[in-house]
């Protein structure tokens, strides 16, 4: 896409011209979510996260049940689920009865295929792929309506977090808003559209650190969104040099995408001097938590139905049925993103009745360091699309040494290796050597998960 900031316009252009090309991007998006669409289901949002348990109950199942239906009447795979279980679910009278619909793995998706998506939907769909946590990529399908219902969570995470529509607010992520070859000048970018500074979390270094600082308290964000680990690069920055954050508006981070330590959690509120929101979402659009007021992960119950399947160990793994994305319906998909519950009788003290959550267990990767200072994460994106690829990780065995180890299948081709490389070296910089590996089967850790970045060298606390 043109607009997109991975595109070889937006690489190649001048500063300007990329800060231009956010703002549009940021218009085409109002665009897709619809205004008025994004503002009724902000309103309806609004009330439901006020509901008592029965109401949230009640609101789910009319949701799901309708859902059902729709994946009955427009999918093949459960057209066929359904006939094989002699069931319709218009006959449905309680939550219960969705248990009988069976769980998905990430791997029965992917062979389903087409089969999962809606015959009847608008011909405006996006597709996307993600590798997850094991580099294996997926496909998914969305429409308007699922990027409007999406925004609007995402939305009222901000708000709890003390932010309005309008605030100055920063982003920390992993928009490739800086090309990795740049070293020098500013690497941020300013997007007006959105009121917000934008910088790069793939130019972490102590030097580039200190600048970002100082980016940041210049333009004073109300609200800050950032990876835990790059944020938490900032955190750990700062106590180093003895000192804490001097922007007086910020009044919440909200973090995503990676797992939030306790440690990363601590030290970034009393560096930043402000609360710490935690964020979890899915790809597939099933399930979604988070951070209110108090500090409690809650279970967004009006996004769509949450199990927890006990482990026996104290933790739980998650299958979750999201209402949003009907183009895709996905009934019980297990993630296997894993948490651990509290108390079901424990009153939070925000008011909401809505499930809490102790702690999103989730994965916990390493960081790759390269030899001129930065500090990369989430190296998802390198395998997105790639869909001979079974499985891939990531091992940093020297500062200048990386291998990328991949099991794939018989149509991972040449061309596809090549085209991992290329992304591997835009991502890391030409003075790390890339080995790719092809091996029959990556090893799990003792309790049997994956770990997709391996470092065999320094700590990620360790900012020298």
């Amino acid at each position: 896409m043109i607009l997109s900031c991975r595109s070889p316009l937006y690489q190649l252009a001048p500063v300007a011209l990329q800060e231009r090309l956010l703002s549009w991007q940021t218009r085409l998006r109002r665009w897709l979510t619809r205004p008025a669409a994004l503002a009724q289901t902000r309103h309806a949002i609004a009330d439901s996260q006020w509901l008592s348990r029965e109401g949230w109950q009640s609101l789910q199942f009319a949701a799901v049940r309708d859902l059902a239906l729709h994946a009955a009447r427009h999918t093949r795979y459960y057209q066929d689920v359904f006939a094989c279980l002699g069931t319709d679910p218009s006959a449905w009278t309680s939550l219960d009865d969705l248990s009988r619909v069976p769980a998905l793995s990430k791997d029965e998706v992917i062979s389903i295929g087409d089969g999962l998506l809606a015959r009847d939907g608008t011909w405006l769909r996006f597709q996307g792929s993600t590798s997850g946590t094991t580099g294996r990529a997926m496909r998914g399908w969305r429409d308007q309506a699922s990027v409007t219902f999406e925004q609007a969570f995402v939305d009222r995470q901000a708000e709890w977090a003390g932010y309005r529509p309008g605030d100055r607010r920063a982003w920390l992520r992993g928009d490739p808003i800086v090309p990795t070859r740049q070293q020098g000048g500013p690497l941020w970018r300013f997007n007006r559209a959105d009121n917000m500074l934008m910088l790069s979390s793939y130019h972490l270094s102590r030097y580039n650190g200190l600048a970002y600082l100082h980016a940041l308290e210049s333009f004073d964000p109300v609200l800050l969104q950032a990876y835990p680990s790059s944020v938490a690069y900032l955190a750990r920055l700062l106590e180093d040099e003895g000192r804490h954050y001097r922007g007086p508006a910020l009044r919440g981070i909200v973090t995503s995408s990676e797992t939030l330590g306790a440690d990363d959690r601590r030290v970034i509120a009393e560096r930043f001097g402000c609360p710490v929101f935690d964020w979890y979402g899915a790809f597939e659009r099933v399930a979604a938590i988070g951070t209110c007021e108090h500090g409690r992960y809650h279970v967004m119950e009006d996004y769509g139905v949450t199990e927890f399947e006990d482990n026996g160990d104290g933790t739980a793994n998650l299958i979750g049925t999201g209402f949003g994305n009907r183009s895709m319906p996905l009934l019980r998909y297990r993630s296997d993103d894993r948490v651990v519950l509290a108390d079901p009788d424990f009153q939070c003290g925000c008011g909401r009745s809505f499930r809490v959550v102790e702690r999103i267990l989730g994965r916990v990767d390493d960081v790759i360091r390269t030899p001129d200072g930065r500090h990369v994460v989430m190296l998802d994106w390198i395998f997105a699309g790639l869909f001979g690829l079974i499985e891939a990780q990531v091992v940093q065995e020297r500062l200048d040494l990386v291998r990328i180890r991949i099991v794939v299948a018989p149509e991972f081709s040449a061309q596809d290796e090549q085209h991992l490389l290329q992304r591997a070296r835009e991502r890391l910089g030409p003075q790390v050597t890339l080995r790719i590996e092809r091996v029959p089967a990556i090893e799990r850790t003792r309790n049997g998960k994956f770990r997709q970045i391996v470092s065999r060298i320094h700590s990620r606390q360790d900012i020298r």
